[in-house]
């Protein structure tokens, strides 16, 4: 043998190789070839044959090993010397260094979730953990008949994310991450509807803030009203909605429309309303005055949604009260962030003609409230069921106020509170005059900073807030950032806020 053996790792798997042995010529018309005897043992002398993981006789002057001849992790050594055909000579051993394998690669994703405003109708950005060996990103419809690949330089690898445009609305789309062909991660995800259509009402040309108010009850019932992101929009009154109606951003990146109140919307219309719900929205008011939905008038409404809103500087996100009857079937806050709110809460009900049956709060954060849910003192209309899924709390309650305040209703079909994360309260309280049968609460957490007592059900966390949270800011509530950082908690809250 005239070589050493030579060791080429591939992770989970190596190549032993070796110059071939050289022959000595054993007279004329003798013809002699070569065989390779190989031992593999965990033993570097070689005396134990227990210790034997391979022992073999080849023709070639390599050898592949893998998951299926040793295992991985363990460390190895081999010798091998070369064998005359012909029985009458081998050459000497020669022995490698030692060696080992690793197991089976782990799946890798490297994405990170989705955030509401990272996606549009025709475009997303994704985001990935920080990685300068990122050398490829491919994005197709699920059966590839549409494709985009885009070559990663190192510091596009390590800033982590990438917009991509030009995708189709209502779309299921996968995204790979590859480092070189090992791949490093895998996203699904289906772009949004298009707002194009009928009842589309474009008001982006206008720059007229009063443009809003003076259109809202001037389109068909269950319209669309679309404005432009970064622009204010006025309403000055209490303004009366009598008409279904969607109003949004325009579908894009950048900062929201904003809609600027100095009084509050009410709705009396002469018929049920099917749905009026705000998208993608800055909705702010005076934290003394204004509500976004202060409802006196009679009226059925069968649903009211906030999706994917800012809502922040108000007295309460929605106020019913006075003599006449109101309902409001269904009233859902998703994808949202409410913050500074004041003594009227996320939902006051202060009259027994007023009527909500299903409250949902999900994947949404509610940050420096003093109640959640409140029902006056002499109001005794009950529910028909309150969800909480995938929502961070900090500091609301607050002022030792409560999550349910029912001293006289109830939720027939009870309370359910799932994935969600209670943060620090300055006071906090469960619910007042526990009327709720049945209570059902899955993966969710108090910090060791929440308030005095806890919704029955929800589990005591070992930290504090400052543990939990990023930065929390318990001056500036609103200032807070919430992302969680304790991996335990990685289930829980707000997703804007998940790694």
């Amino acid at each position: 043998m005239a070589s050493n053996i030579k060791i080429t790792h591939a992770d989970t798997s190596l190549i032993l190789s070796w110059d071939p042995g050289l022959l000595a010529w054993e007279g004329d018309g003798v013809d002699v070839s070569l065989k390779y005897e190989v031992q593999i043992s965990s033993d570097s002398t070689f005396s134990a044959v227990s210790n034997d993981a391979y022992n073999a006789l080849i023709d070639s002057a390599f050898l592949y090993l893998g998951e299926e001849q040793i295992v991985p992790l363990q460390e190895y050594f081999a010798r091998v010397r070369a064998v005359a055909s012909t029985g009458k000579g081998e050459s000497r051993w020669v022995t490698s260094e030692k060696f080992h394998i690793l197991d089976e690669l782990p799946e890798i994703n490297l994405f990170r979730t989705i955030k509401i405003h990272q996606l549009t109708d025709q475009g997303i950005y994704l985001n990935w953990e920080s990685n300068d060996e990122l050398t490829r990103l491919i994005v197709s419809t699920e059966d590839e008949s549409e494709i985009q690949e885009f070559d990663l330089s190192p510091a596009e690898g390590k800033e982590g994310n990438l917009l991509v445009e030009g995708l189709d609305p209502s779309q299921a789309y996968v995204a790979r991450l590859f480092k070189e062909s090992r791949p490093m991660g895998v996203l699904e995800f289906t772009t949004k509807e298009s707002i194009e259509g009928k009842g589309f009402i474009d008001l982006r040309e206008s720059s007229d803030p009063m443009i809003l108010q003076n259109t809202l009850n001037t389109v068909a019932e269950g319209s669309t009203i679309v404005l432009n992101r970064g622009m204010t929009y006025t309403i000055t009154e209490t303004f009366k909605l009598d008409r279904g109606v969607t109003v949004m951003s325009y579908p894009g990146f950048g900062p929201q429309a904003h809609i600027e109140m100095s009084s509050s919307f009410d709705v009396s219309a002469p018929g049920s309303v099917e749905l009026i719900r705000f998208e993608d929205l800055n909705i702010t008011g005076e934290q003394g005055s204004t509500y976004v939905f202060n409802l006196s008038s009679s009226s059925d409404i069968k649903k009211i949604e906030f999706e994917g809103c800012l809502i922040e500087e108000h007295r309460g996100v929605m106020r019913m009260k006075d003599a006449g009857l109101k309902v409001v079937d269904q009233y859902v806050i998703n994808n949202s962030i409410v913050q500074n709110i004041g003594n009227y809460n996320v939902l006051t009900v202060d009259h027994n003609d007023a009527k909500v049956n299903d409250v949902r709060l999900s994947k949404s954060s509610f940050i420096n409230l003093m109640w959640i849910l409140r029902f006056g003192g002499a109001v005794t209309s009950d529910l028909r069921a309150i969800d909480i899924e995938d929502v961070t709390f900090y500091n609301a309650p607050s002022d030792n106020r409560y999550v349910v305040d029912n001293m006289r209703g109830t939720a027939t079909n009870g309370l359910t509170i799932r994935n969600t994360i209670f943060g620090y309260s300055d006071g906090a309280r469960a619910i007042n005059r526990n009327n709720i049968s049945q209570i059902t609460v899955v993966n969710s957490f108090a910090t060791q900073d929440f308030g005095t007592t806890l919704v029955e059900g929800v589990t005591p966390y070992s930290a504090n807030s400052n543990s939990v949270f990023a930065k929390p800011n318990n001056d500036i509530y609103a200032e807070s950032d919430l992302t969680i950082i304790d991996k335990e908690l990685f289930t829980v809250g707000d997703p804007r806020w998940r790694p």
